[in-house]
């Protein structure tokens, strides 16, 4: 008898110990998963510098134009659209400020204080933000840096694989 208590106390204190462990490995992984998050997120503009992006897709503009109607007459054996002539717009006065590259398309990127990753962070730059390309560039590693100023003057390096090319 005293064989089949102390069995059933073991058992009890094993489940007792299982649950505990359980829980603790439950918080532990709640713990490392909130942290890697946290720093992730605190880290996030530094090593943008260190990821390569992915080409843009290209994008296909549809234009519709109101009150044209696809559907035909009843008993007409074919629908032929209308020619759409859209307004062209007028040729605006040159501007001394002109864009000739945009930030790519994903995360927002660092322009830096020189070509490379040890120099100071100027700014962090959205995508589709408009650049205009100084004339100099500098091959920094296998990354290729390009002096680059934003609109209210202020300039800046910024890697290629970061940048679209405007097409004018």
């Amino acid at each position: 008898m005293v064989d089949q208590e102390l069995s059933a106390r073991l058992r009890q204190r094993s489940r007792q110990s299982g649950i505990w462990l359980g829980l603790a490995m439950g918080l532990a992984i709640f713990i490392a998963l909130a942290g890697f998050i946290w720093l992730y997120a605190r880290l996030a503009p530094i090593f943008s510098d260190f990821v390569s992006r992915l080409p843009a897709t290209p994008t296909v503009e549809v234009t519709v134009t109101a009150g044209a109607s696809p559907v035909a007459e009843l008993g007409a054996s074919a629908v032929t659209p209308s020619p759409v002539t859209t307004p062209k717009p007028k040729p605006a006065a040159t501007p001394t400020w002109q864009p000739t590259h945009r930030v790519a398309q994903g995360a927002p990127v660092n322009l830096r204080g020189g070509p490379g990753t040890q120099y100071p962070i100027v700014d962090t730059l959205e995508p589709g933000t408009e650049l205009r390309f100084l004339g100099e560039q500098e091959q920094v590693g296998s990354a290729t840096w390009l002096h680059v100023e934003l609109r209210d003057g202020r300039d800046g390096w910024i890697r290629t694989v970061d940048l679209e090319l405007i097409r004018p």
